[in-house]
């Protein structure tokens, strides 16, 4: 059942006018660019990043190799390693840390050995906070231009597999489908995301308690005997999220009738999961073709 959407209302003419321009990039399968703001430190420029889960803030060098702040970074074996900066190549002895996840924006790098040095003297003459300089080495790696006028660092965007994205999605959300037709409650509540929002043609319904209430009432009480189809057609990818258009069709056989309708989908990945954020469903109106 699991998927759905709003059509032939203003309300969801204006939602997909939204989608469409969020992710035509996706669509069209080029590049494009998403923006992060530079922060300053006094006059330096300053991007914030998540290491390992936790947010920490970057000084900006074009000029330099990247380098952690000993002081955020205690971890690591000390060697000998060669820094490069504004002031040439210098051997120095510091302590290497290795990073399993360094994330700027949308863009992810993984298993990163970075040198830690103190960086302290930095933060104290800016007057803030700063756990590492951003070096030339990873911004080439991220594709990151740097407009400190519009005081944004830009990141290129690789092009998505929007069609396989979507393959991965209906695979991994296969059992949803199932757990709808066979009213298993449980399973099926783990698919919605916690903040759900249910739109229908019986109202409106926000977080799993009443998307499941709501499941409950209008459905369940039919099963076995239900059966959900629907058949995809624009989709549209941004970063871990997947926005979609369907008709759909749910048959009742206990109660001899059956819903026939169109639909809007919102899904996004969470730490590898696929939920369900939004579902929009509408009737088939009067004198429209049924799918």
């Amino acid at each position: 059942m699991i998927s759905g959407g709003i059509c032939g209302t203003r309300r969801v003419v204006w939602l997909m006018v939204l989608l469409a321009a969020g992710c035509a990039v996706a669509q069209d399968g080029g590049a494009g660019s998403s923006e992060i703001p530079i922060e300053r430190c006094d006059v330096l420029p300053v991007v914030r990043a998540n290491v390992a889960g936790q947010e920490m803030r970057f000084l900006l060098d074009t000029g330099a190799t990247t380098v952690l702040n000993l002081k955020a970074f205690s971890a690591g074996t000390t060697k000998k390693i060669r820094i490069d900066s504004w002031r040439g190549a210098a051997a120095t002895s510091a302590r290497e840390v290795t990073i399993p996840e360094f994330r700027l924006g949308s863009h992810t790098l993984h298993d990163l050995k970075l040198p830690a040095i103190d960086l302290s003297p930095i933060g104290k003459a800016c007057g803030g906070e700063i756990d590492g300089l951003l070096g030339v080495d990873l911004l080439d790696r991220l594709g990151v231009t740097i407009d400190l006028q519009r005081k944004v660092a830009s990141l290129k965007l690789a092009p998505s597999d929007t069609q396989g994205m979507y393959a991965e999605m209906e695979g991994a959300m296969h059992h949803c489908n199932v757990a709808f037709n066979e009213a298993k409650a449980r399973v099926l509540e783990d698919c919605f995301d916690p903040e759900i929002v249910l739109y229908t043609p019986d109202g409106e319904y926000r977080g799993r308690k009443q998307v499941m209430q709501y499941m409950d009432e209008t459905y369940f009480q039919f099963a076995p005997g239900l059966r959900f189809e629907m058949t995809p057609h624009d989709i549209r990818s941004f970063g871990d999220a997947l926005w979609y258009s369907y008709d759909y069709r749910i048959d009742v056989d206990k109660a001899d009738k059956h819903r026939v309708g169109h639909g809007v989908a919102m899904c996004h990945r969470v730490n590898g999961t696929w939920l369900i954020l939004n579902m929009h469903n509408a009737l088939l109106e009067p004198g429209e073709k049924k799918p």
